[in-house]
């Protein structure tokens, strides 16, 4: 497969296709549709004028067209409600193409090759390391910790194990000479970047410059789909009838070609994406929200479940033949008269050689919880608005599935309300109420009282560290004067580290402002430049120890050491 066809958005495709996208909106905006039949409005994608196989539908007749209506289907008069999750077409950003491709780039390779990191290449004893393996090195270190040397080698793909922990051994080492004399980190925690954070205004404007690429994408996919499958590219409740009721009747046509249809029952598919999977309680992950067409599902996806159940099955008897055999071969010589069939125990021995669960009980249970659906005992009426039913629990769906009749009390209603007795509003004197609102200030002493609660905080953070984590040294007045200098210190550098994330924030917007080529609905405030970052030489750390590097302490045993447990206890 082609990495490039399968990831990144082909800018010059999206372009070609303009012209169709004027002219569908154009045949929208007049209302022409008499060349769409009832399958293609329950579709969950219109497809495009080249996937519109008139042959195909000249071969319905008009009981096959009167079957293929949906009894669910909505009125005429709701079809054209404003859905506010609906993708909106838009103005192409070639800009946000750019940028949407390097980042789908930089997740395909786990590496983000983009930052201008200055790291020539070096060699530690026999080992050579380039500039881009060393940015490998860094990311996955910074991504999976230092403690994941599978991962990390993995994700470089030309060190082993034994070179990365070389590497690490290294820096730690250079960690703890720098301890020795004294000095910290190159780095103050201003410095290191953070993950910037963006208002919900260029969020929104994002996600309409996103749905205009989105739309013209999958068009363009939905073209490239019609022309390898045909008119069933898209499978709907009415095609998937379709395929069954002559997949039963033995009726003989080039449709005989898609391999999935009689394997699946495609009508039991789309019913399960608009019952379970897309039938979420949250608006936006349910499809009443988002579109008016039923559910449909792509030939192509359908086409890879089946290669997928095939494989599958195909290991599976593979895998019962051989342990099978494997225990006839072995029985015959104690016991010739038996029999060679396949037993039972023979096919979960396989399912569990191969990691598979034995059944898939479990992920239903918990499908209602998952997916966030609202499950009632008795179904209410579509029509009627006025549901007084509540939709039951999660836990007594779980133990209804399960078929765990002895749940506990604390899984019914009554069992889960938390009763609060001897409280109430009466009980509250007047006093507590006045005592709530003595933290209110005057603007004379206001910032005296923030200066006092600020102390105070440093204070029973310092009272908690001697009492809890270093009880040696409550007792040592100097002890106690030095962690409180040290806590304040810190307060400060995160103090300073969150105005310079603020600044990084705010640059990272006016970027993307600038990359979606809008302005702002309103011009969000202006942040200084916090400047030049200042450094300390004192930490809690230098009065006792932290416990981050609480690994080196661990004794390690070899694998050897680890079988025998008699004589490791001895």
């Amino acid at each position: 497969m082609d990495s490039d066809e399968e990831y990144a958005v082909d800018e010059q495709s999206v372009a070609e296709h303009e012209s169709d996208f004027a002219y569908t909106e154009l045949d929208e905006v007049q209302g022409v549709y008499s060349t769409v039949n009832q399958s293609d409005r329950e579709s969950s994608y219109l497809p495009s004028d080249q996937s519109i196989d008139l042959r195909t539908r000249q071969a319905l007749s008009q009981d096959e067209r009167e079957g293929s209506r949906s009894p669910l289907k909505r009125p005429a008069k709701q079809a054209r409600v404003h859905r506010p999750f609906k993708r909106q077409k838009g103005i192409l950003n070639t800009e946000y193409i750019d940028l949407l491709n390097r980042d789908i780039d930089d997740a395909a390779h786990r590496v983000c090759l983009d930052e201008t990191v200055d790291l020539p290449g070096s060699q530690l004893g026999l080992t050579t390391w380039s500039a881009v393996e060393k940015q490998q090195f860094f990311e996955s270190l910074s991504r999976l910790g230092r403690y994941d040397l599978p991962g990390i080698a993995a994700r470089i793909g030309t060190k082993s194990e034994i070179e990365v922990k070389q590497y690490i051994h290294l820096l730690h080492t250079t960690q703890e000479r720098r301890a020795d004399f004294n000095r910290r980190s190159y780095l103050e925690s201003a410095e290191y970047p953070a993950a910037v954070e963006i208002s919900q205004q260029c969020c929104h404007a994002q996600e309409e410059v996103a749905d205009a690429i989105s739309v013209r994408q999958e068009r363009s996919e939905q073209q490239r789909e019609a022309k390898k499958w045909g008119g069933n590219w898209d499978i709907t409740p009415s095609i998937a009838r379709r395929l069954t009721r002559r997949g039963e009747e033995g009726v003989s046509t080039s449709e005989s070609t898609l391999r999935f249809a009689q394997l699946f029952h495609l009508s039991n598919w789309l019913k399960l994406s608009e019952r379970v999977f897309m039938n979420s309680s949250i608006p936006g992950s349910n499809w009443n929200n988002i579109d008016d067409r039923h559910p449909s599902m792509w030939a192509t996806a359908l086409d890879d479940f089946h290669s997928l159940a095939v494989s599958v099955t195909r290991r599976l008897v593979q895998s019962t033949l051989f342990i099978s055999m494997s225990r006839i071969r072995a029985k015959k010589e104690l016991i010739p008269t038996t029999r060679e069939i396949v037993r039972a125990k023979d096919v979960e021995a396989a399912v569990a050689s191969l990691g598979m669960m034995h059944n898939s009980n479990n992920l239903w249970i918990k499908a209602a919880r998952r997916l966030r659906l609202d499950v009632y005992e008795e179904p209410p009426d579509r029509d009627d608005e006025d549901i007084e039913e509540e939709p039951m629990d999660y836990e007594e769906v779980e133990a209804a599935l399960s078929g765990d009749t002895n749940a506990d009390e604390s899984r019914s209603p009554q069992g889960r309300i938390l009763k609060i007795e001897g409280l109430s509003g009466d009980d509250l004197d007047d006093d507590d109420e006045e005592d709530n609102y003595d933290t209110g200030v005057d603007s004379e002493g206001g910032f005296k009282q923030e200066i006092d609660e600020e102390e105070d905080e440093i204070t029973h953070e310092a009272n908690e560290i001697l009492w809890y984590s270093a009880p040696e040294l409550k007792d040592i007045q100097a002890a106690k004067e030095a962690l409180k200098l040290r806590i304040t210190m810190e307060r400060k550098q995160e103090a300073e580290a969150a105005l310079h994330d603020e600044y990084a924030s705010y640059q990272a917007e006016m970027e993307m402002w600038n990359i979606l080529q809008k302005r702002p609905p309103m011009e969000p405030p202006k942040v200084q430049d916090p400047g030049r970052v200042h450094r300390s030489n004192v930490g809690v750390e230098d009065v006792y120890p932290l416990g981050r590097n609480w690994a080196t302490k661990l004794e390690y045993y070899g694998e050897w050491e680890t079988l025998d447990t008699e004589k490791q206890k001895e």
